[in-house]
């Protein structure tokens, strides 16, 4: 379909706006990945609340703006957000979170022209992600192989020439393609994993890769924001997190049976990730591990707040 941002109508905006932000400034939304409107088991979210429906095909024609950007708008505010249950609230949860994460829930509607056409933002934003990825300063550099960063660099080339307005064989596609899965299977760093699963998985046109990125996004940011706890932990703390992605590893890459099961116990030959997987480890360090990450919070809003930024940018470009 046609992209029109709330239709062309500043009127359209300042209708659909209205009802969200009252709601998001009292905090009686849920940002979620997922549409949420009207359900019985769930808080409304920003973008169900904005057209007022579940069903992504509605939102897109009542707002005239890609679900897949909404999904990833309010993604990055689920990312950098925590929600708990609160009972005695007439939201019946809380939200905590640094007032520049918290802002995002509107800022992105805010800087929507209407009119503009925002079917590109997410491709776009998919491009700058994997462009910064493979910037020898970032702070994962250490952790992707040689193989894996020439691989991101061929799609990275082949996205740019996509962009332009180039079609592309669907041969080179599948070079590029086998080439990440070998650097995917090579690779040995407990760190580097997620990053290069989420490499592999982008190794497809960008627009295709446009619906399904919120799902790709998120366990490689997820990798990244855990990364930035590490400078507040011990040496011993250090070496379990490693121990424990070596076991989300080996639990994502079991062969599987037709019906989605593992015949074997695939941390067998991993003992010490079998032991900070464990519900007695979990237990033991949980205080530990809620001091870490509330040391390590600063570090992960600035991540967030960053890619906000240049999501909004895109936006505003548009």
């Amino acid at each position: 379909m046609t992209f029109q941002a709330f239709h062309g109508s500043p009127t359209v905006k300042t209708e659909l706006l209205d009802q969200v932000r009252a709601q998001w400034n009292a905090r009686a939304l849920a940002p979620a990945v997922d549409l949420h409107w009207n359900s019985a088991d769930q808080p409304d979210s920003i973008s169900g609340t904005l057209a007022r429906t579940q069903d992504r095909s509605e939102f897109e024609e009542r707002t005239g703006i890609p679900a897949d950007l909404a999904q990833l708008c309010e993604f990055l505010i689920v990312a950098g957000v925590r929600q708990t249950k609160a009972p005695d609230t007439a939201a019946g949860f809380l939200l905590e979170g640094a007032d520049a994460v918290l802002a995002f829930g509107t800022e992105w509607l805010n800087a929507i022209r209407p009119g503009a056409d925002l079917s590109l933002i997410v491709p776009q934003f998919a491009r700058y992600c994997l462009a910064l990825l493979l910037d020898p300063e970032f702070i994962l550099a250490e952790h992707i192989s040689t193989a894996l960063r020439d691989v991101g660099g061929q799609i990275l080339s082949f996205w740019d020439r996509e962009l332009s307005g180039e079609s592309l064989a669907r041969s080179e596609w599948r070079d590029v393609q086998r080439a990440a899965m070998l650097a995917t299977a090579s690779d040995t760093s407990a760190w580097g994993y997620r990053v290069a699963a989420f490499v592999e998985a982008i190794a497809w046109p960008v627009k295709s890769v446009s619906r399904e990125f919120v799902g790709l996004f998120e366990p490689y940011l997820f990798n990244w924001l855990m990364y930035l706890e590490t400078p507040y932990m011990t040496d011993a703390e250090r070496a379990d997190r490693a121990h424990l992605l070596l076991g989300w590893k080996a639990m994502a890459t079991a062969p599987r049976d037709e019906a989605g099961k593992i015949d074997f116990d695939p941390l067998e030959s991993l003992p010490e990730s079998s032991r900070v997987m464990s519900s007695d480890h979990i237990m033991q360090t949980m205080d530990r591990a809620e001091a870490v990450r509330a040391a390590a919070r600063s570090r992960k809003d600035a991540v967030i707040t960053a890619l906000m930024d240049a999501l909004l940018a895109l936006i505003r470009s548009a």
